[in-house]
């Protein structure tokens, strides 16, 4: 089983576990669906942000596994914390099941986003348009987990910031042929 395949595999069952664990801990009832929904989107952003930081982390790690394979990992994990939202606004629903066309428009936007990342993951040579597409809806997700947790009404959720600017400065960090370059020409060798 190759690397991509025991880590897609490690997230969506964990994820699984996560919303069993939610409810068996809170009971199958909208309190278990809402911890499950919330549970399962934050493990699925820790794929997220490691998959950004993959330039950097790439370059301190050896081992360190590409972009594309944490990247649709946390797709892998985002789809599941999409059945957990459907479980809380279907089975758990105060009044019963409603989406308008606002909802409907927020679940489309956000489910091709996500899986948009994950279909342009991997890159192909010679797809500059793909690679546009890719970088543009990385840079989204990242923006609306930066803007969603630096307001976020739990407050100590507000310091998830931290991790996402640990993940842009690894994600930026000088290539080495730039930082040789500044070091020779420092030491002027």
């Amino acid at each position: 089983m190759t690397m991509r395949r025991k880590l897609i595999a490690f997230a969506v069952i964990t994820n699984c576990v996560v919303i069993a664990l939610c409810f068996g801990l809170l009971g199958w009832n909208e309190t278990g669906a809402g911890a499950a929904t919330r549970d399962t989107a934050r493990f699925a952003i820790v794929f997220f942000l490691l998959g950004f930081a993959t330039p950097g982390l790439g370059k301190l790690i050896s081992w360190w596994p590409e972009a594309s394979v944490l990247l649709q990992t946390f797709v892998a994990a985002q789809f599941v914390h999409f059945g957990a939202v459907a479980l809380l606004h279907t089975v758990f629903a105060k009044g019963g099941f409603h989406l308008g066309l606002p909802e409907v428009i927020v679940v489309l936007v956000g489910f091709s986003i996500v899986a948009g990342v994950g279909a342009t993951a991997t890159p192909r040579p010679g797809k500059r348009l793909r690679a546009i597409v890719h970088f543009v809806l990385l840079y989204l997700i990242f923006l609306i987990l930066a803007a969603d947790y630096s307001q976020h009404p739990d407050k100590a959720l507000r310091w998830m910031v931290l991790p996402l600017a640990v993940a842009f400065v690894l994600r930026h960090l000088p290539r080495r042929g730039r930082v040789e370059r500044a070091n020779h020409a420092v030491s002027g060798n």
